[in-house]
């Protein structure tokens, strides 16, 4: 569709009658014997009829304004608008088979942080930390009263001391018969007894999705831990936005987190007038139920944290974070974050609102993500050996910083350690 024509103003001149008689015109060949004066009286002419270069878009009243064309559109610079991709329906089960290949294994996500199966009061208890190595407890293992080794003086990373101020070492270089456990807090072993697998389809008037992206914002309440404060789901192969409601917390909010997840008291409440609202996070999730079963895909972005803040197990994942991880090396341990996938990839700027992220616009971007990497695998294989390379001079730029700072750093004399061992 064409674009619109802007409106120029354009410099007004009042048109002059002009009357001269007919022996007086010039024919072709004639000479014209000039003046000083009329030469004056015709240069003041020209230059009265020139375009003005103050004005941007001015132009001789004389010449009609002209349509937009070629050259005047590449002269302005309007934003490029990018429109998500369109997975035609003859295409569907070829795009399912694809992702359903770069479905990551159950190791791959316990691995991840994923919960692979519902949880046990032996899983609950393996939560717990050492507090001198912070270490996991090893459940229904002997091994979990083995010795402890640790350091008595921890490392201050604000001051990027990279080796441990006790003994100058990675190593530990203090010993304990057992493991001192910390009491796993209440609000987690709560949060923890409440996953749940993904059931058979609710609704047995529509067939489940068979693969969606998902993507959740949450917010801070009291006690400090995190509750869910938006969820959206987006069918990856018609790109329907099939959930998209706002949560009401079932706590006081004490941080809002707005920089990152968009959201606000004063939205909330607008939503909430609005009717784009539910109770808590079993409603959003019963919403998403509703939508899927044990055999959707579920596509996200380190996909974890969104399954976690619903209590949610589910097997079927393919996290664009692992995926584009693994696809640089099988050891690596660097995550790319999504607007950053976005625009090596895509070459599409997200999340640039001062207001914080746009939930559907991070789903949309998730799915237009693993849909390059699956329909462009040159492109994706050729993505990865491009960022090993980088990942290199990285690595090594930031181990010559380890060592001036190991060289810059002052070792402590061992009568200031004796005095923080006894503190």
């Amino acid at each position: 569709m064409d674009q619109p024509v802007p409106r120029v103003e354009l410099a007004f001149r009042p048109k002059q009658s002009v009357t001269a008689l007919v022996g007086s015109i010039r024919k072709p060949g004639d000479q014209v014997d000039m003046t000083t004066e009329v030469k004056e009286q015709h240069a003041t002419q020209q230059r009265s009829q020139a375009p003005r270069r103050g004005r941007r878009y001015a132009r001789p009243a004389t010449a009609p304004p002209k349509s937009s064309s070629k050259k005047e559109a590449s002269e302005r610079k309007e934003p490029v608008v990018h429109e998500w991709s369109d997975v035609p329906g003859p295409l569907h089960e070829a795009v399912i088979a694809s992702l359903q290949e770069v479905c990551h294994d159950l190791d791959t996500l316990a691995r991840s942080g994923y919960k692979v199966r519902e949880m046990t009061q032996e899983d609950m208890e393996g939560y717990a930390k050492c507090m001198n190595c912070g270490e996991r407890k090893r459940v229904l293992d002997t091994k979990s009263k083995s010795i402890c080794f640790y350091h008595p003086v921890k490392r201050n990373l604000q001051k990027k001391q990279y080796k441990y101020p006790c003994c100058g070492k990675k190593q530990a270089c203090a010993s304990l018969p057992a493991h001192v456990y910390a009491p796993v807090q209440g609000f987690i072993l709560e949060n923890w007894w409440n996953y749940r697998l993904t059931p058979s389809s609710l609704s047995g008037l529509r067939p489940p999705r068979r693969a969606v992206a998902l993507d959740c914002e949450m917010v801070e309440v009291d006690g400090g831990s995190a509750e869910l404060a938006q969820i959206c789901a987006v069918d990856i192969l018609t790109s329907e936005v099939i959930v998209d409601i706002y949560v009401v917390p079932s706590r006081k909010v004490t941080d809002w987190r707005t920089p990152w997840s968009g959201m606000s008291q004063k939205l909330l409440k607008e939503m909430k007038k609005a009717g784009k609202t539910v109770n808590r996070w079993e409603e959003a999730r019963k919403a998403l139920w509703a939508h899927i079963d044990p055999d959707t895909i579920l596509v996200g972005q380190s996909l974890q944290h969104d399954l976690d803040i619903m209590r949610m197990v589910h097997l079927n994942i393919i996290d664009t974070a692992i995926l584009t991880r693994e696809a640089v090396a099988k050891d690596c341990k660097q995550n790319w974050g999504l607007m950053r996938l976005c625009k090596q990839m895509l070459d599409r700027d997200i999340q640039q609102s001062r207001r914080g992220h746009n939930c559907l616009e991070d789903t949309m971007a998730t799915r237009e993500v693993v849909l390059w990497c699956v329909r462009h695998p040159g492109k994706f294989q050729e993505w990865a050996v491009s960022q090993r390379e980088w990942k290199k001079k990285a690595d090594a730029h930031w181990k010559s910083k380890r060592k001036e700072s190991d060289k810059a750093q002052v070792k402590q004399p061992h009568e200031r350690v004796s005095q923080e061992l006894a503190e």
